[in-house]
This record gives C-alpha cells, sequence and structure tokens, in this order.
C-alpha cells in the first residue's frame, strides 16, 4: 500500500516501517494513526513476515510526539477521549502482533514518541538519541497507554519521576534505568536492529508468536494462571508442523524450511 505519512519495506521477513514526516520530527498526525491502522491490517495478514522494525525518517526524530498542531481539531472531552482510545488501539495492536517488534530509536523520542517505543518489544539507541514523556509539561499526560508500559519496564518511581517531571534523558541514562535495550553509534541504529530481527526471523514464526503471547499476556496474568497458559501455548508448539521439521532438519543436518504452522 502506498502512505502519505509511513513508508513500508521488506528485507525478506523482516519488515521495516518508517514514520515519514520529518519536516515536523516525525510526529504523528490523525491522519498518521489512520495510516498505521491500515498498514497493520496488511502486516497482521501477512504470513510470510516474521519481525518488525520501527523507526522515523531523517536523522533527527524517531517520533518527537503527537502532532499537537493537527491535535487543535480535538476541541471536547469527547474527541480528546476518542483519540486517546484510537491510538492505544493501535500500540495495543503493535503489542499482540505475533511478530516481535523492535524500535530503532534513531534520535529524539517524545511524549507519544516515547509510548510508541515502549509498545515495541525491543529497544535500540542512537548514542545521540533522547527520551521523555513531555506531556505534564503541556498540561496533559499520557494518552496512549505510555504510563502503564513505562511502569512495567522501570519500576514505579522511575516511571513516576519521569511522568511528573518531564524530564529528558540520554540515551545512556535510558539505558540504566532499562527505558532501551541497547545503545549504539548513529550510524549503526538500522543496522543493529536488522542484525536482531535476522536472528529472530531465523527461527519458526508459530513459536516466535507463542513465545511473545506467553509474555505479553502473561504479564497481566497472576504468576500461577500465566504459568498454566504457557502450558497451553507450548502444547500448541510441540503438536506442530514446525516443531517436527526442526527436529527432522537437525537429524538430516539441514537448513529447516518453517511454514508458521
Amino acid at each position: 500500500m502506498d502512505f502519505k505519512n509511513l513508508k513500508f519495506e521488506r528485507q525478506e521477513r523482516v519488515g521495516i516501517i518508517t514514520i515519514n514526516r520529518p519536516q515536523v520530527q516525525n510526529s504523528i498526525s490523525i491522519e498518521t494513526m489512520h495510516e498505521m491502522g491500515h498498514l497493520l491490517d496488511e502486516i497482521e495478514r501477512d504470513t510470510e513476515l516474521r519481525v518488525l522494525v520501527v523507526t522515523g525518517a531523517g536523522e533527527t526524530a524517531f517520533v518527537a510526539g503527537g502532532d499537537l498542531k493537527d491535535f487543535r481539531s480535538l476541541d471536547s472531552f469527547q474527541a480528546g477521549r476518542w483519540m486517546s482510545l484510537y491510538m492505544q488501539g493501535i500500540l495495543n495492536r503493535f503489542e499482540d502482533l505475533g511478530q516481535p517488534v523492535i524500535a530503532a530509536i534513531n534520535g529524539y523520542a517524545f511524549g507519544g514518541g516515547c509510548e510508541l517505543a515502549v509498545s515495541c518489544d525491543f529497544r535500540i539507541a542512537s548514542e545521540t538519541a533522547q527520551l521523555g514523556f513531555r506531556q505534564v509539561r503541556f498540561g496533559i499526560m499520557t494518552g496512549w497507554g505510555g504510563a502503564q508500559r513505562l511502569l512495567r519496564l522501570v519500576g514505579r518511581s522511575k516511571a513516576t519521576g519521569m511522568l511528573l517531571t518531564g524530564d529528558i534523558l540520554s540515551a545512556e541514562q535510558a539505558l540504566a534505568i532499562g527505558l532501551v535495550d541497547r545503545v549504539v553509534a548513529p550510524s549503526m541504529v538500522m543496522e543493529a536492529a536488522l542484525e536482531m530481527a535476522g536472528r529472530i526471523a531465523q527461527n519458526p514464526p508459530l513459536a516466535l508468536a507463542n513465545i511473545k503471547r506467553a509474555i505479553v499476556k502473561g504479564w497481566d496474568m497472576p504468576q500461577r494462571a500465566a504459568i498454566a497458559y504457557e502450558a497451553e501455548l507450548f502444547a500448541a508448539t510441540w503438536d506442530s508442523e514446525d516443531h517436527r521439521e526442526a527436529e527432522q532438519a537437525f537429524a538430516e543436518k539441514r537448513p529447516a524450511q518453517f511454514k508458521g504452522r
């Protein structure tokens, strides 16, 4: 599909989503949200795609937040609530995808940009990246689920501090508290993300999807319920064609040919 605000390309089994609005530091407009939803429709139907990488166009910003100029049209409680819930739905879909999602944070990740980043499974950041939830400085708060995801990533005290102060963290500071997983040179961000994506993409898609389900869904369950859920997911992979193919390929010393079932 052709989009105005997004680019999508494939490198074998890895998909690359680029927020393509460098003239406004890749801020997310309402139109961009709709395009993200349409793109996710395609991705959810794609049985060949095994990993996604999300990044921003240019060298300055990953996503600098929501497009506040565009959001001026949201002039009521109901309109603000609609936008919040709509984008929550988009980020929930990123989180629920069967494909692991890697954020390649190539620059500023502020406000809604940080909310997008924490909805991904991994975050690889440029040494020059800066991250922060600046919503409080504009008299608002996170609206896309970012507070809850940040809490689970870095803990209550650190999350509360970031959200209440609106402080901006360097990439190294973000790494120290667990907000990002790896920091690399600016020229290496996409290379590092694609290298990780390539290693993940070698593995069978059903196992990838069920491992992700165990983590994402299990997080909100009581521990014993999550452990029982893990057994159901394990059984589905155990009784799969991919499992049998992996064992046969190992015995025959050849590359496996996985089908996702």
